[in-house]
């Protein structure tokens, strides 16, 4: 691999971190704008409020005339204590909703800077292109000595780490967004949900159960974004228990949950109730979730045929789609941060071998393996 094409990579990746992190940048300006919106809209309500509280007051100073043939019964009195409450309850509200944007701001100045520490990476890359690779071309076109015992080539190994690192900053970039935006921003919605429901139980009460119902469908979202973070972290995994359960269990669940998918299986195990190792069962059970993944979102196959065989000193795995195949330069058309360059890496520090082949005519087939111990 050339100078070029390394320094391409990198302009790649951090191109895609940009765009991620711009996204990411408006989507929080955009929220901020909600909330200051609902402020607004309170701001009008407490206004409406306080001139009806005053035409109570006046009412009630004007019949205090001797003139007056009324007697007060203290009811305009009462209708001011209900407003007053009405008023305190929206005092609270807003004042959530700042402290929130308060919160959204910090969050939106870390952003910025990411933002500007990355231009100014790419800004760094855009100069190396130009010069450093120019004089590292020149000096490719040196003839020296050339020695017997030469340092081993680390160029993959370094790629592979590289890869790595790059998609681990990836997840955990995304999995913290999702815990930031999805649980943490809907538990606070919860919460000024709650305060509304306390100042609409006194105005309307109609509203409030409509309050109510969307506060059950944001608990809904919370627990689907947890499971998410959840399936992310490999939290359903179990690696105290033998490999052999664990397919069982996987198996059970694809076909539950793609009934729609003929999953045809061949298992055979030299020892079912072997424990491997928890970094074996781990990174088996993520790679076939990664592959099966894959098929149900972009195969569009009815029919899988699974072959999975564990030995005493290793393990072998063959999936076979009948779907619409895949491209043969699948590895550079995909973008780095993609599940199949994540199965690439977790196989490369496995020490393993990967091949995936496929056609229109034969669908796709994904074989992989690597040598086990205890």
């Amino acid at each position: 691999m050339s100078v070029q094409d390394k320094l391409d990579i990198v302009k790649q990746a951090n191109r895609e971190m940009l765009d991620y992190f711009n996204r990411a940048f408006l989507n929080q300006l955009e929220d901020i704008q909600s909330i200051k919106t609902q402020i607004f809209e309170i701001d009008i309500k407490m206004d409406e409020l306080k001139k009806t509280k005053e035409l109570y007051t006046f009412k009630t100073n004007s019949r205090k005339s001797v003139f007056s043939p009324f007697i007060s019964d203290g009811s305009d009195t009462e209708r001011g204590k209900i407003i007053n409450e009405q008023m305190q309850d929206l005092t609270g509200v807003r004042e959530s909703l700042i402290m929130k944007i308060r919160s959204m701001e910090i969050r939106l100045s870390e952003l910025k800077n990411r933002l500007s520490t990355l231009n100014e990476a790419s800004d760094a890359i855009s100069s190396l292109s130009s010069t450093d690779l120019a004089e590292a071309g020149e000096h490719e076109e040196d003839e020296g000595f050339t020695f017997i015992d030469e340092e081993p080539d680390t160029t993959d190994v370094v790629r592979h780490g590289y890869n790595i690192l790059m998609q681990d900053a990836f997840d955990k970039a995304v999995t913290s967004t999702l815990l930031d935006k999805h649980v943490k921003d809907s538990v606070t919605a919860l919460g000024n949900k709650l305060d509304m429901i306390q100042y609409l139980l006194g105005t309307d009460v109609n509203r409030a159960r409509v309050t109510l119902k969307e506060l059950r469908s944001t608990e809904a979202q919370i627990l689907d974004s947890i499971d998410d973070v959840e399936k992310r972290l490999d939290y359903g995994i179990d690696s105290s228990g033998a490999l052999s359960e664990q397919i069982t269990e996987f198996l059970a669940d694809q076909r539950a949950a793609y009934p729609d998918t003929d999953i045809r299986d061949r298992v055979d195990f030299s020892e079912p109730g072997r424990k491997l190792h928890p970094i074996y069962t781990i990174n088996t059970m993520k790679l076939l979730r990664i592959f099966f993944d894959n098929i149900y979102q972009h195969a569009e196959a009815s029919e899988i045929q699974f072959t999975f065989s564990q030995t005493t000193n290793a393990i072998e795995v063959n999936i076979v789609d009948n779907g619409v195949g895949i491209s043969p330069d699948y590895m550079t058309e995909s973008p780095w941060y993609s599940s199949l360059h994540k199965a690439e890496e977790i196989i490369f520090l496995l020490g393993g071998h990967l091949t995936i082949t496929g056609d229109l005519m034969t669908g796709t087939t994904v074989r992989f393996g690597f040598s086990i111990n205890d």
